[in-house]
């Protein structure tokens, strides 16, 4: 969407509010002066990783490949995302959202006014479509609702999301303070096909569980995590045993139900010996719960897990 051409009469008052008021040089055009200037202040320029687009100060119809979480807890239902998103995403419902598959026409077909995609790689191909927004996000909740709010224009709901995200984590931090040592340590593994992982701050519900109800990663879980950009590490079961805490949270991927590493890894000597098993803490939850890492994803953990805790005393 290009910006309307500024007339030499209104020049100085254009530059005053940064280029996006229009004006007529006939003064008895005060309807379509004002409708000029609604549609000169419809875009604005936001700088990216791929460079800049012109964006529409508020969008209403979007679509992304990734960021469906964001603009929910905003109060936008995306108008297509990505299909795996889609069916996967456990918390938010599907009405009102498209799948975008692979397809271009699909999304030309949602007329878009803005998308919002991960990463570069599709940049060109969706600007041919609508003005796009490339993004690769690794910060946590409130920091990304207050991006999206930066960028779709609502500021003041991003504030509102974040002032009831505060209020959940209080009163789920609490109900773990009051149910567990503050020296009880924590371990989250995710069993990924045929391979074992252990989990960092960041995602698998890393952020939930360290930063928002804050409690103790296991030593050497935070020797190799703090203030580092890795979010897992794939071990084998000889180290399981450096890398558990008191408890453990367990979630397994197997989608073709044809992995026998949980089978294998619960039959183990050495899965047996951990103090976690033998008490009883290790809290198993769905994959699809720990996956996701946007905003909606993570207030929903918060509660999960600290359930999970809270039960498994």
């Amino acid at each position: 969407m290009g910006r309307k051409r500024i007339t030499p009469v209104c020049f100085m008052a254009a530059i005053m509010l940064t280029g996006m008021v229009a004006c007529s040089n006939s003064p008895s055009a005060n309807k379509d002066t004002e409708a000029d200037a609604k549609t000169a202040a419809a875009t604005r320029v936001y700088e990216h990783m791929a460079g800049s687009s012109e964006i529409p100060v508020k969008a209403e119809r979007v679509v992304t490949d990734w960021y469906y979480g964001q603009l929910v807890a905003l109060g936008l239902k995306p108008v297509g995302t990505d299909d795996y998103v889609l069916k996967n995403h456990p918390f938010i419902e599907q009405a009102g959202t498209e799948s975008i598959g692979q397809s271009m026409e699909k999304i030309i077909e949602l007329q878009p006014d803005l998308i919002i995609s991960w990463g570069s790689a599709k940049y060109e191909d969706f600007s041919k479509i609508a003005p796009t927004v490339p993004l690769e996000l690794s910060g946590g909740p409130k920091e990304s609702v207050r991006i999206f709010g930066d960028i779709l224009g609502r500021e003041t709901e991003a504030e509102q999301w974040i002032t009831q995200f505060d209020a959940k984590v209080r009163n789920a931090r609490q109900k773990v303070a009051d149910n567990i040592s503050p020296d009880e340590t924590f371990t989250i593994f995710n069993i990924w096909k045929n391979t074992l992982r252990v989990y960092g701050f960041v995602n698998m519900g890393g952020y939930a569980l360290y930063e928002a109800l804050e409690v103790k990663p296991a030593p050497k879980v935070d020797e190799l995590f703090r203030n580092s950009e890795e979010w897992y590490r794939e071990i084998s079961f000889e180290v399981i045993p450096e890398f558990a805490g008191d408890h453990i949270i367990l979630t397994s991927y197997d989608p073709d139900g044809t992995s026998t590493v949980l089978k294998d890894l619960e039959a183990s000597a050495v899965w047996q010996s951990l103090d976690a098993v033998k008490n009883g803490r290790v809290h198993t939850i769905d994959y699809n719960y720990l996956y996701n890492d946007d905003p909606v994803a993570i207030e929903n953990q918060v509660e999960i897990l600290a359930d999970a805790i809270v039960e498994g005393r």
